[in-house]
């Protein structure tokens, strides 16, 4: 129902990366045919050329990770999903053109702006070049190639809006944006993982005969999985360090005097809050001074001998290091596990054949949302024992699923539901979980003060024909451009 509206909401992992204007490309674009020109740059060089403009293939990549993430595609159709990552760009590089010609562009201010409305980047309510920087880094970027997607980004938003407004009203597109912000939508989803079977696989008998068959594969799943079995003694704590010079006497006696005071005021509960103010290790203080979990061999001698011995829940008295004096508190310990396979053939068999479970259902269910059988969907379910969850009405521009966490799938699988579509046409995966959702409503707040709601989603549903007029304008660039594919992209 709101798939053409999805560009609205701010979804954090596409703004990060710079491609908060996909959604709306690729439901514009992602019909467009090209067909790839086998006299283009061969193995190498660029994924495409547009006009003379290179689209590079880091580009292509980035893109068509994105898209595979998002639309969970099997590999029938990965050479689909190349074709569209190909044409989203090409598409891309035209509107970027036109507006070059049309001397339309975007100021260093706007950039700036956009720049900062990315909430990845802020921590307590500011922006941190920190967090910034750290982004950069991961991603291999520099500050002008970061800026400079987003400046094209801009470019593309501005050249898709003159080109929608040209077929509205104004004011009537201002009032349907506000709108957009007071729609809601309630889905029911059904959640199974390999956990949900584990009770129709626990029977001793078919335990035994599994085992039995499947020796060989139960020992490489022990040996891949041999950290889950056997683990080294471990300890949780957290410190507070105060540096000291060991070669400045003065240094030395001032630092453990400062430590003894710190150690003086120290509670348990009060550590982590003291270790923010105090401590002198920039990588743990910001976080309380934890250094998480960590086995022998991971700290110096000095520090780990005393946090290995300690109990927990005690604060140790000032240890000297070669980085100055600690204060340590011991939160958890965990013993060495060492678990042999004769000791842990059962559970693995049982985690198999539960993962067997899950893929079979999850095979049915995928069957069943393809043919649109509802009625066999849900015998599955009740078979199965598994039930409906409602996540009750919540914004359409909201970046996570009540009951469920931050899904960009998942939401945007949920804004293509309607009437007309009830149960969605395949599964979202979340880590070990399934998802099948089914659509229960949608509606505009009622604080909105809207009183006929179905001649605002008659608006909504009307946005199509923007992305109509984007589509036809985008085919009358294409017919005069010149549009080559590195045929190498589909091999």
């Amino acid at each position: 129902m709101f798939e053409s509206v999805t560009k609205k909401r701010k979804n954090p992992i596409l703004n990060i990366f710079g491609w908060s204007l996909l959604t709306l490309v690729c439901v514009v674009f992602i019909f467009v045919g090209f067909s790839p020109d086998s006299s283009f740059l061969g193995s190498g060089g660029a994924a495409a050329e547009v006009n003379g403009d290179a689209i590079s293939l880091r580009d292509y990549k980035e893109l068509l990770d994105r898209l595979e993430n998002n639309q969970g595609a099997d590999r029938g159709a990965q050479q689909q999903v190349r074709q569209n990552a190909v044409n989203i760009l090409v598409s891309r590089s035209l509107i970027v053109q036109e507006a070059q010609k049309l001397n339309i562009h975007v100021s260093d201010q706007e950039v700036a702006n956009e720049l900062m409305s990315i909430q990845p980047f802020f921590e307590e309510g500011e922006f941190s070049r920190l967090r910034y920087k750290t982004y950069l880094q991961q991603a291999r970027l520099t500050e002008s190639e970061f800026e400079d997607r987003i400046r094209r980004d801009l470019v593309i938003q501005k050249m898709s809006q003159l080109v929608g407004y040209a077929g509205r009203d104004l004011k009537m597109m201002d009032e349907f944006d506000k709108r957009i912000d007071q729609a809601q939508i309630n889905v029911a989803y059904s959640r199974f993982n390999p956990a949900s079977f584990i009770n129709q696989v626990n029977n001793a008998s078919e335990l035994a005969k599994f085992i039995d068959a499947n020796l060989e594969k139960i020992q490489e799943y022990y040996q891949t999985n041999s950290t889950k079995f056997s683990r080294p003694e471990e300890v949780q704590a957290r410190h507070i360090l105060i540096k000291s010079d060991d070669e400045n006497e003065k240094s030395t006696a001032e630092a453990l005097a400062k430590a003894e005071k710190i150690k003086a005021t120290l509670t348990t509960k009060n550590f982590a809050q003291m270790a923010q103010l105090h401590s002198d290790d920039p990588g743990s203080k910001s976080k309380g001074g934890s250094l998480g979990s960590f086995s022998r061999g991971q700290m110096v001698p000095e520090f780990e001998k005393a946090a290995f011995s300690a109990p927990v829940g005690k604060i140790l008295a000032p240890v000297k290091s070669q980085f100055g004096y600690h204060l340590i508190l011991v939160e958890d310990k965990s013993p060495a596990v060492n678990k042999g396979l004769d000791e842990v053939k059962s559970e693995i068999a049982v985690e198999l054949l539960s993962k067997d479970q899950f893929d079979r259902f999850a095979t049915q269910v995928k069957e069943s949302l393809k043919a649109q059988d509802s009625d066999r969907l849900e015998t599955l379910l009740d078979k199965n024992k598994l039930q409906w969850t409602t996540t009750g009405f919540f914004s359409i521009t909201r970046d996570t699923v009540p009951g469920v966490g931050q899904s960009s799938e998942f939401l945007d699988l949920a804004l293509s539901l309607g009437p007309q579509n009830e149960y969605a046409n395949r599964l979202v995966y979340q880590g070990e979980n399934a998802y099948i959702l089914k659509f229960k409503g949608a509606q505009v707040a009622p604080e909105s003060g809207q009183k006929d709601q179905m001649d605002f989603f008659k608006q909504l549903m009307s946005q199509q024909k923007i992305n109509g007029l984007v589509q036809s304008w985008a085919d009358s660039l294409r017919e005069k451009a010149s549009v080559k594919i590195n045929p190498e992209l589909f091999r």
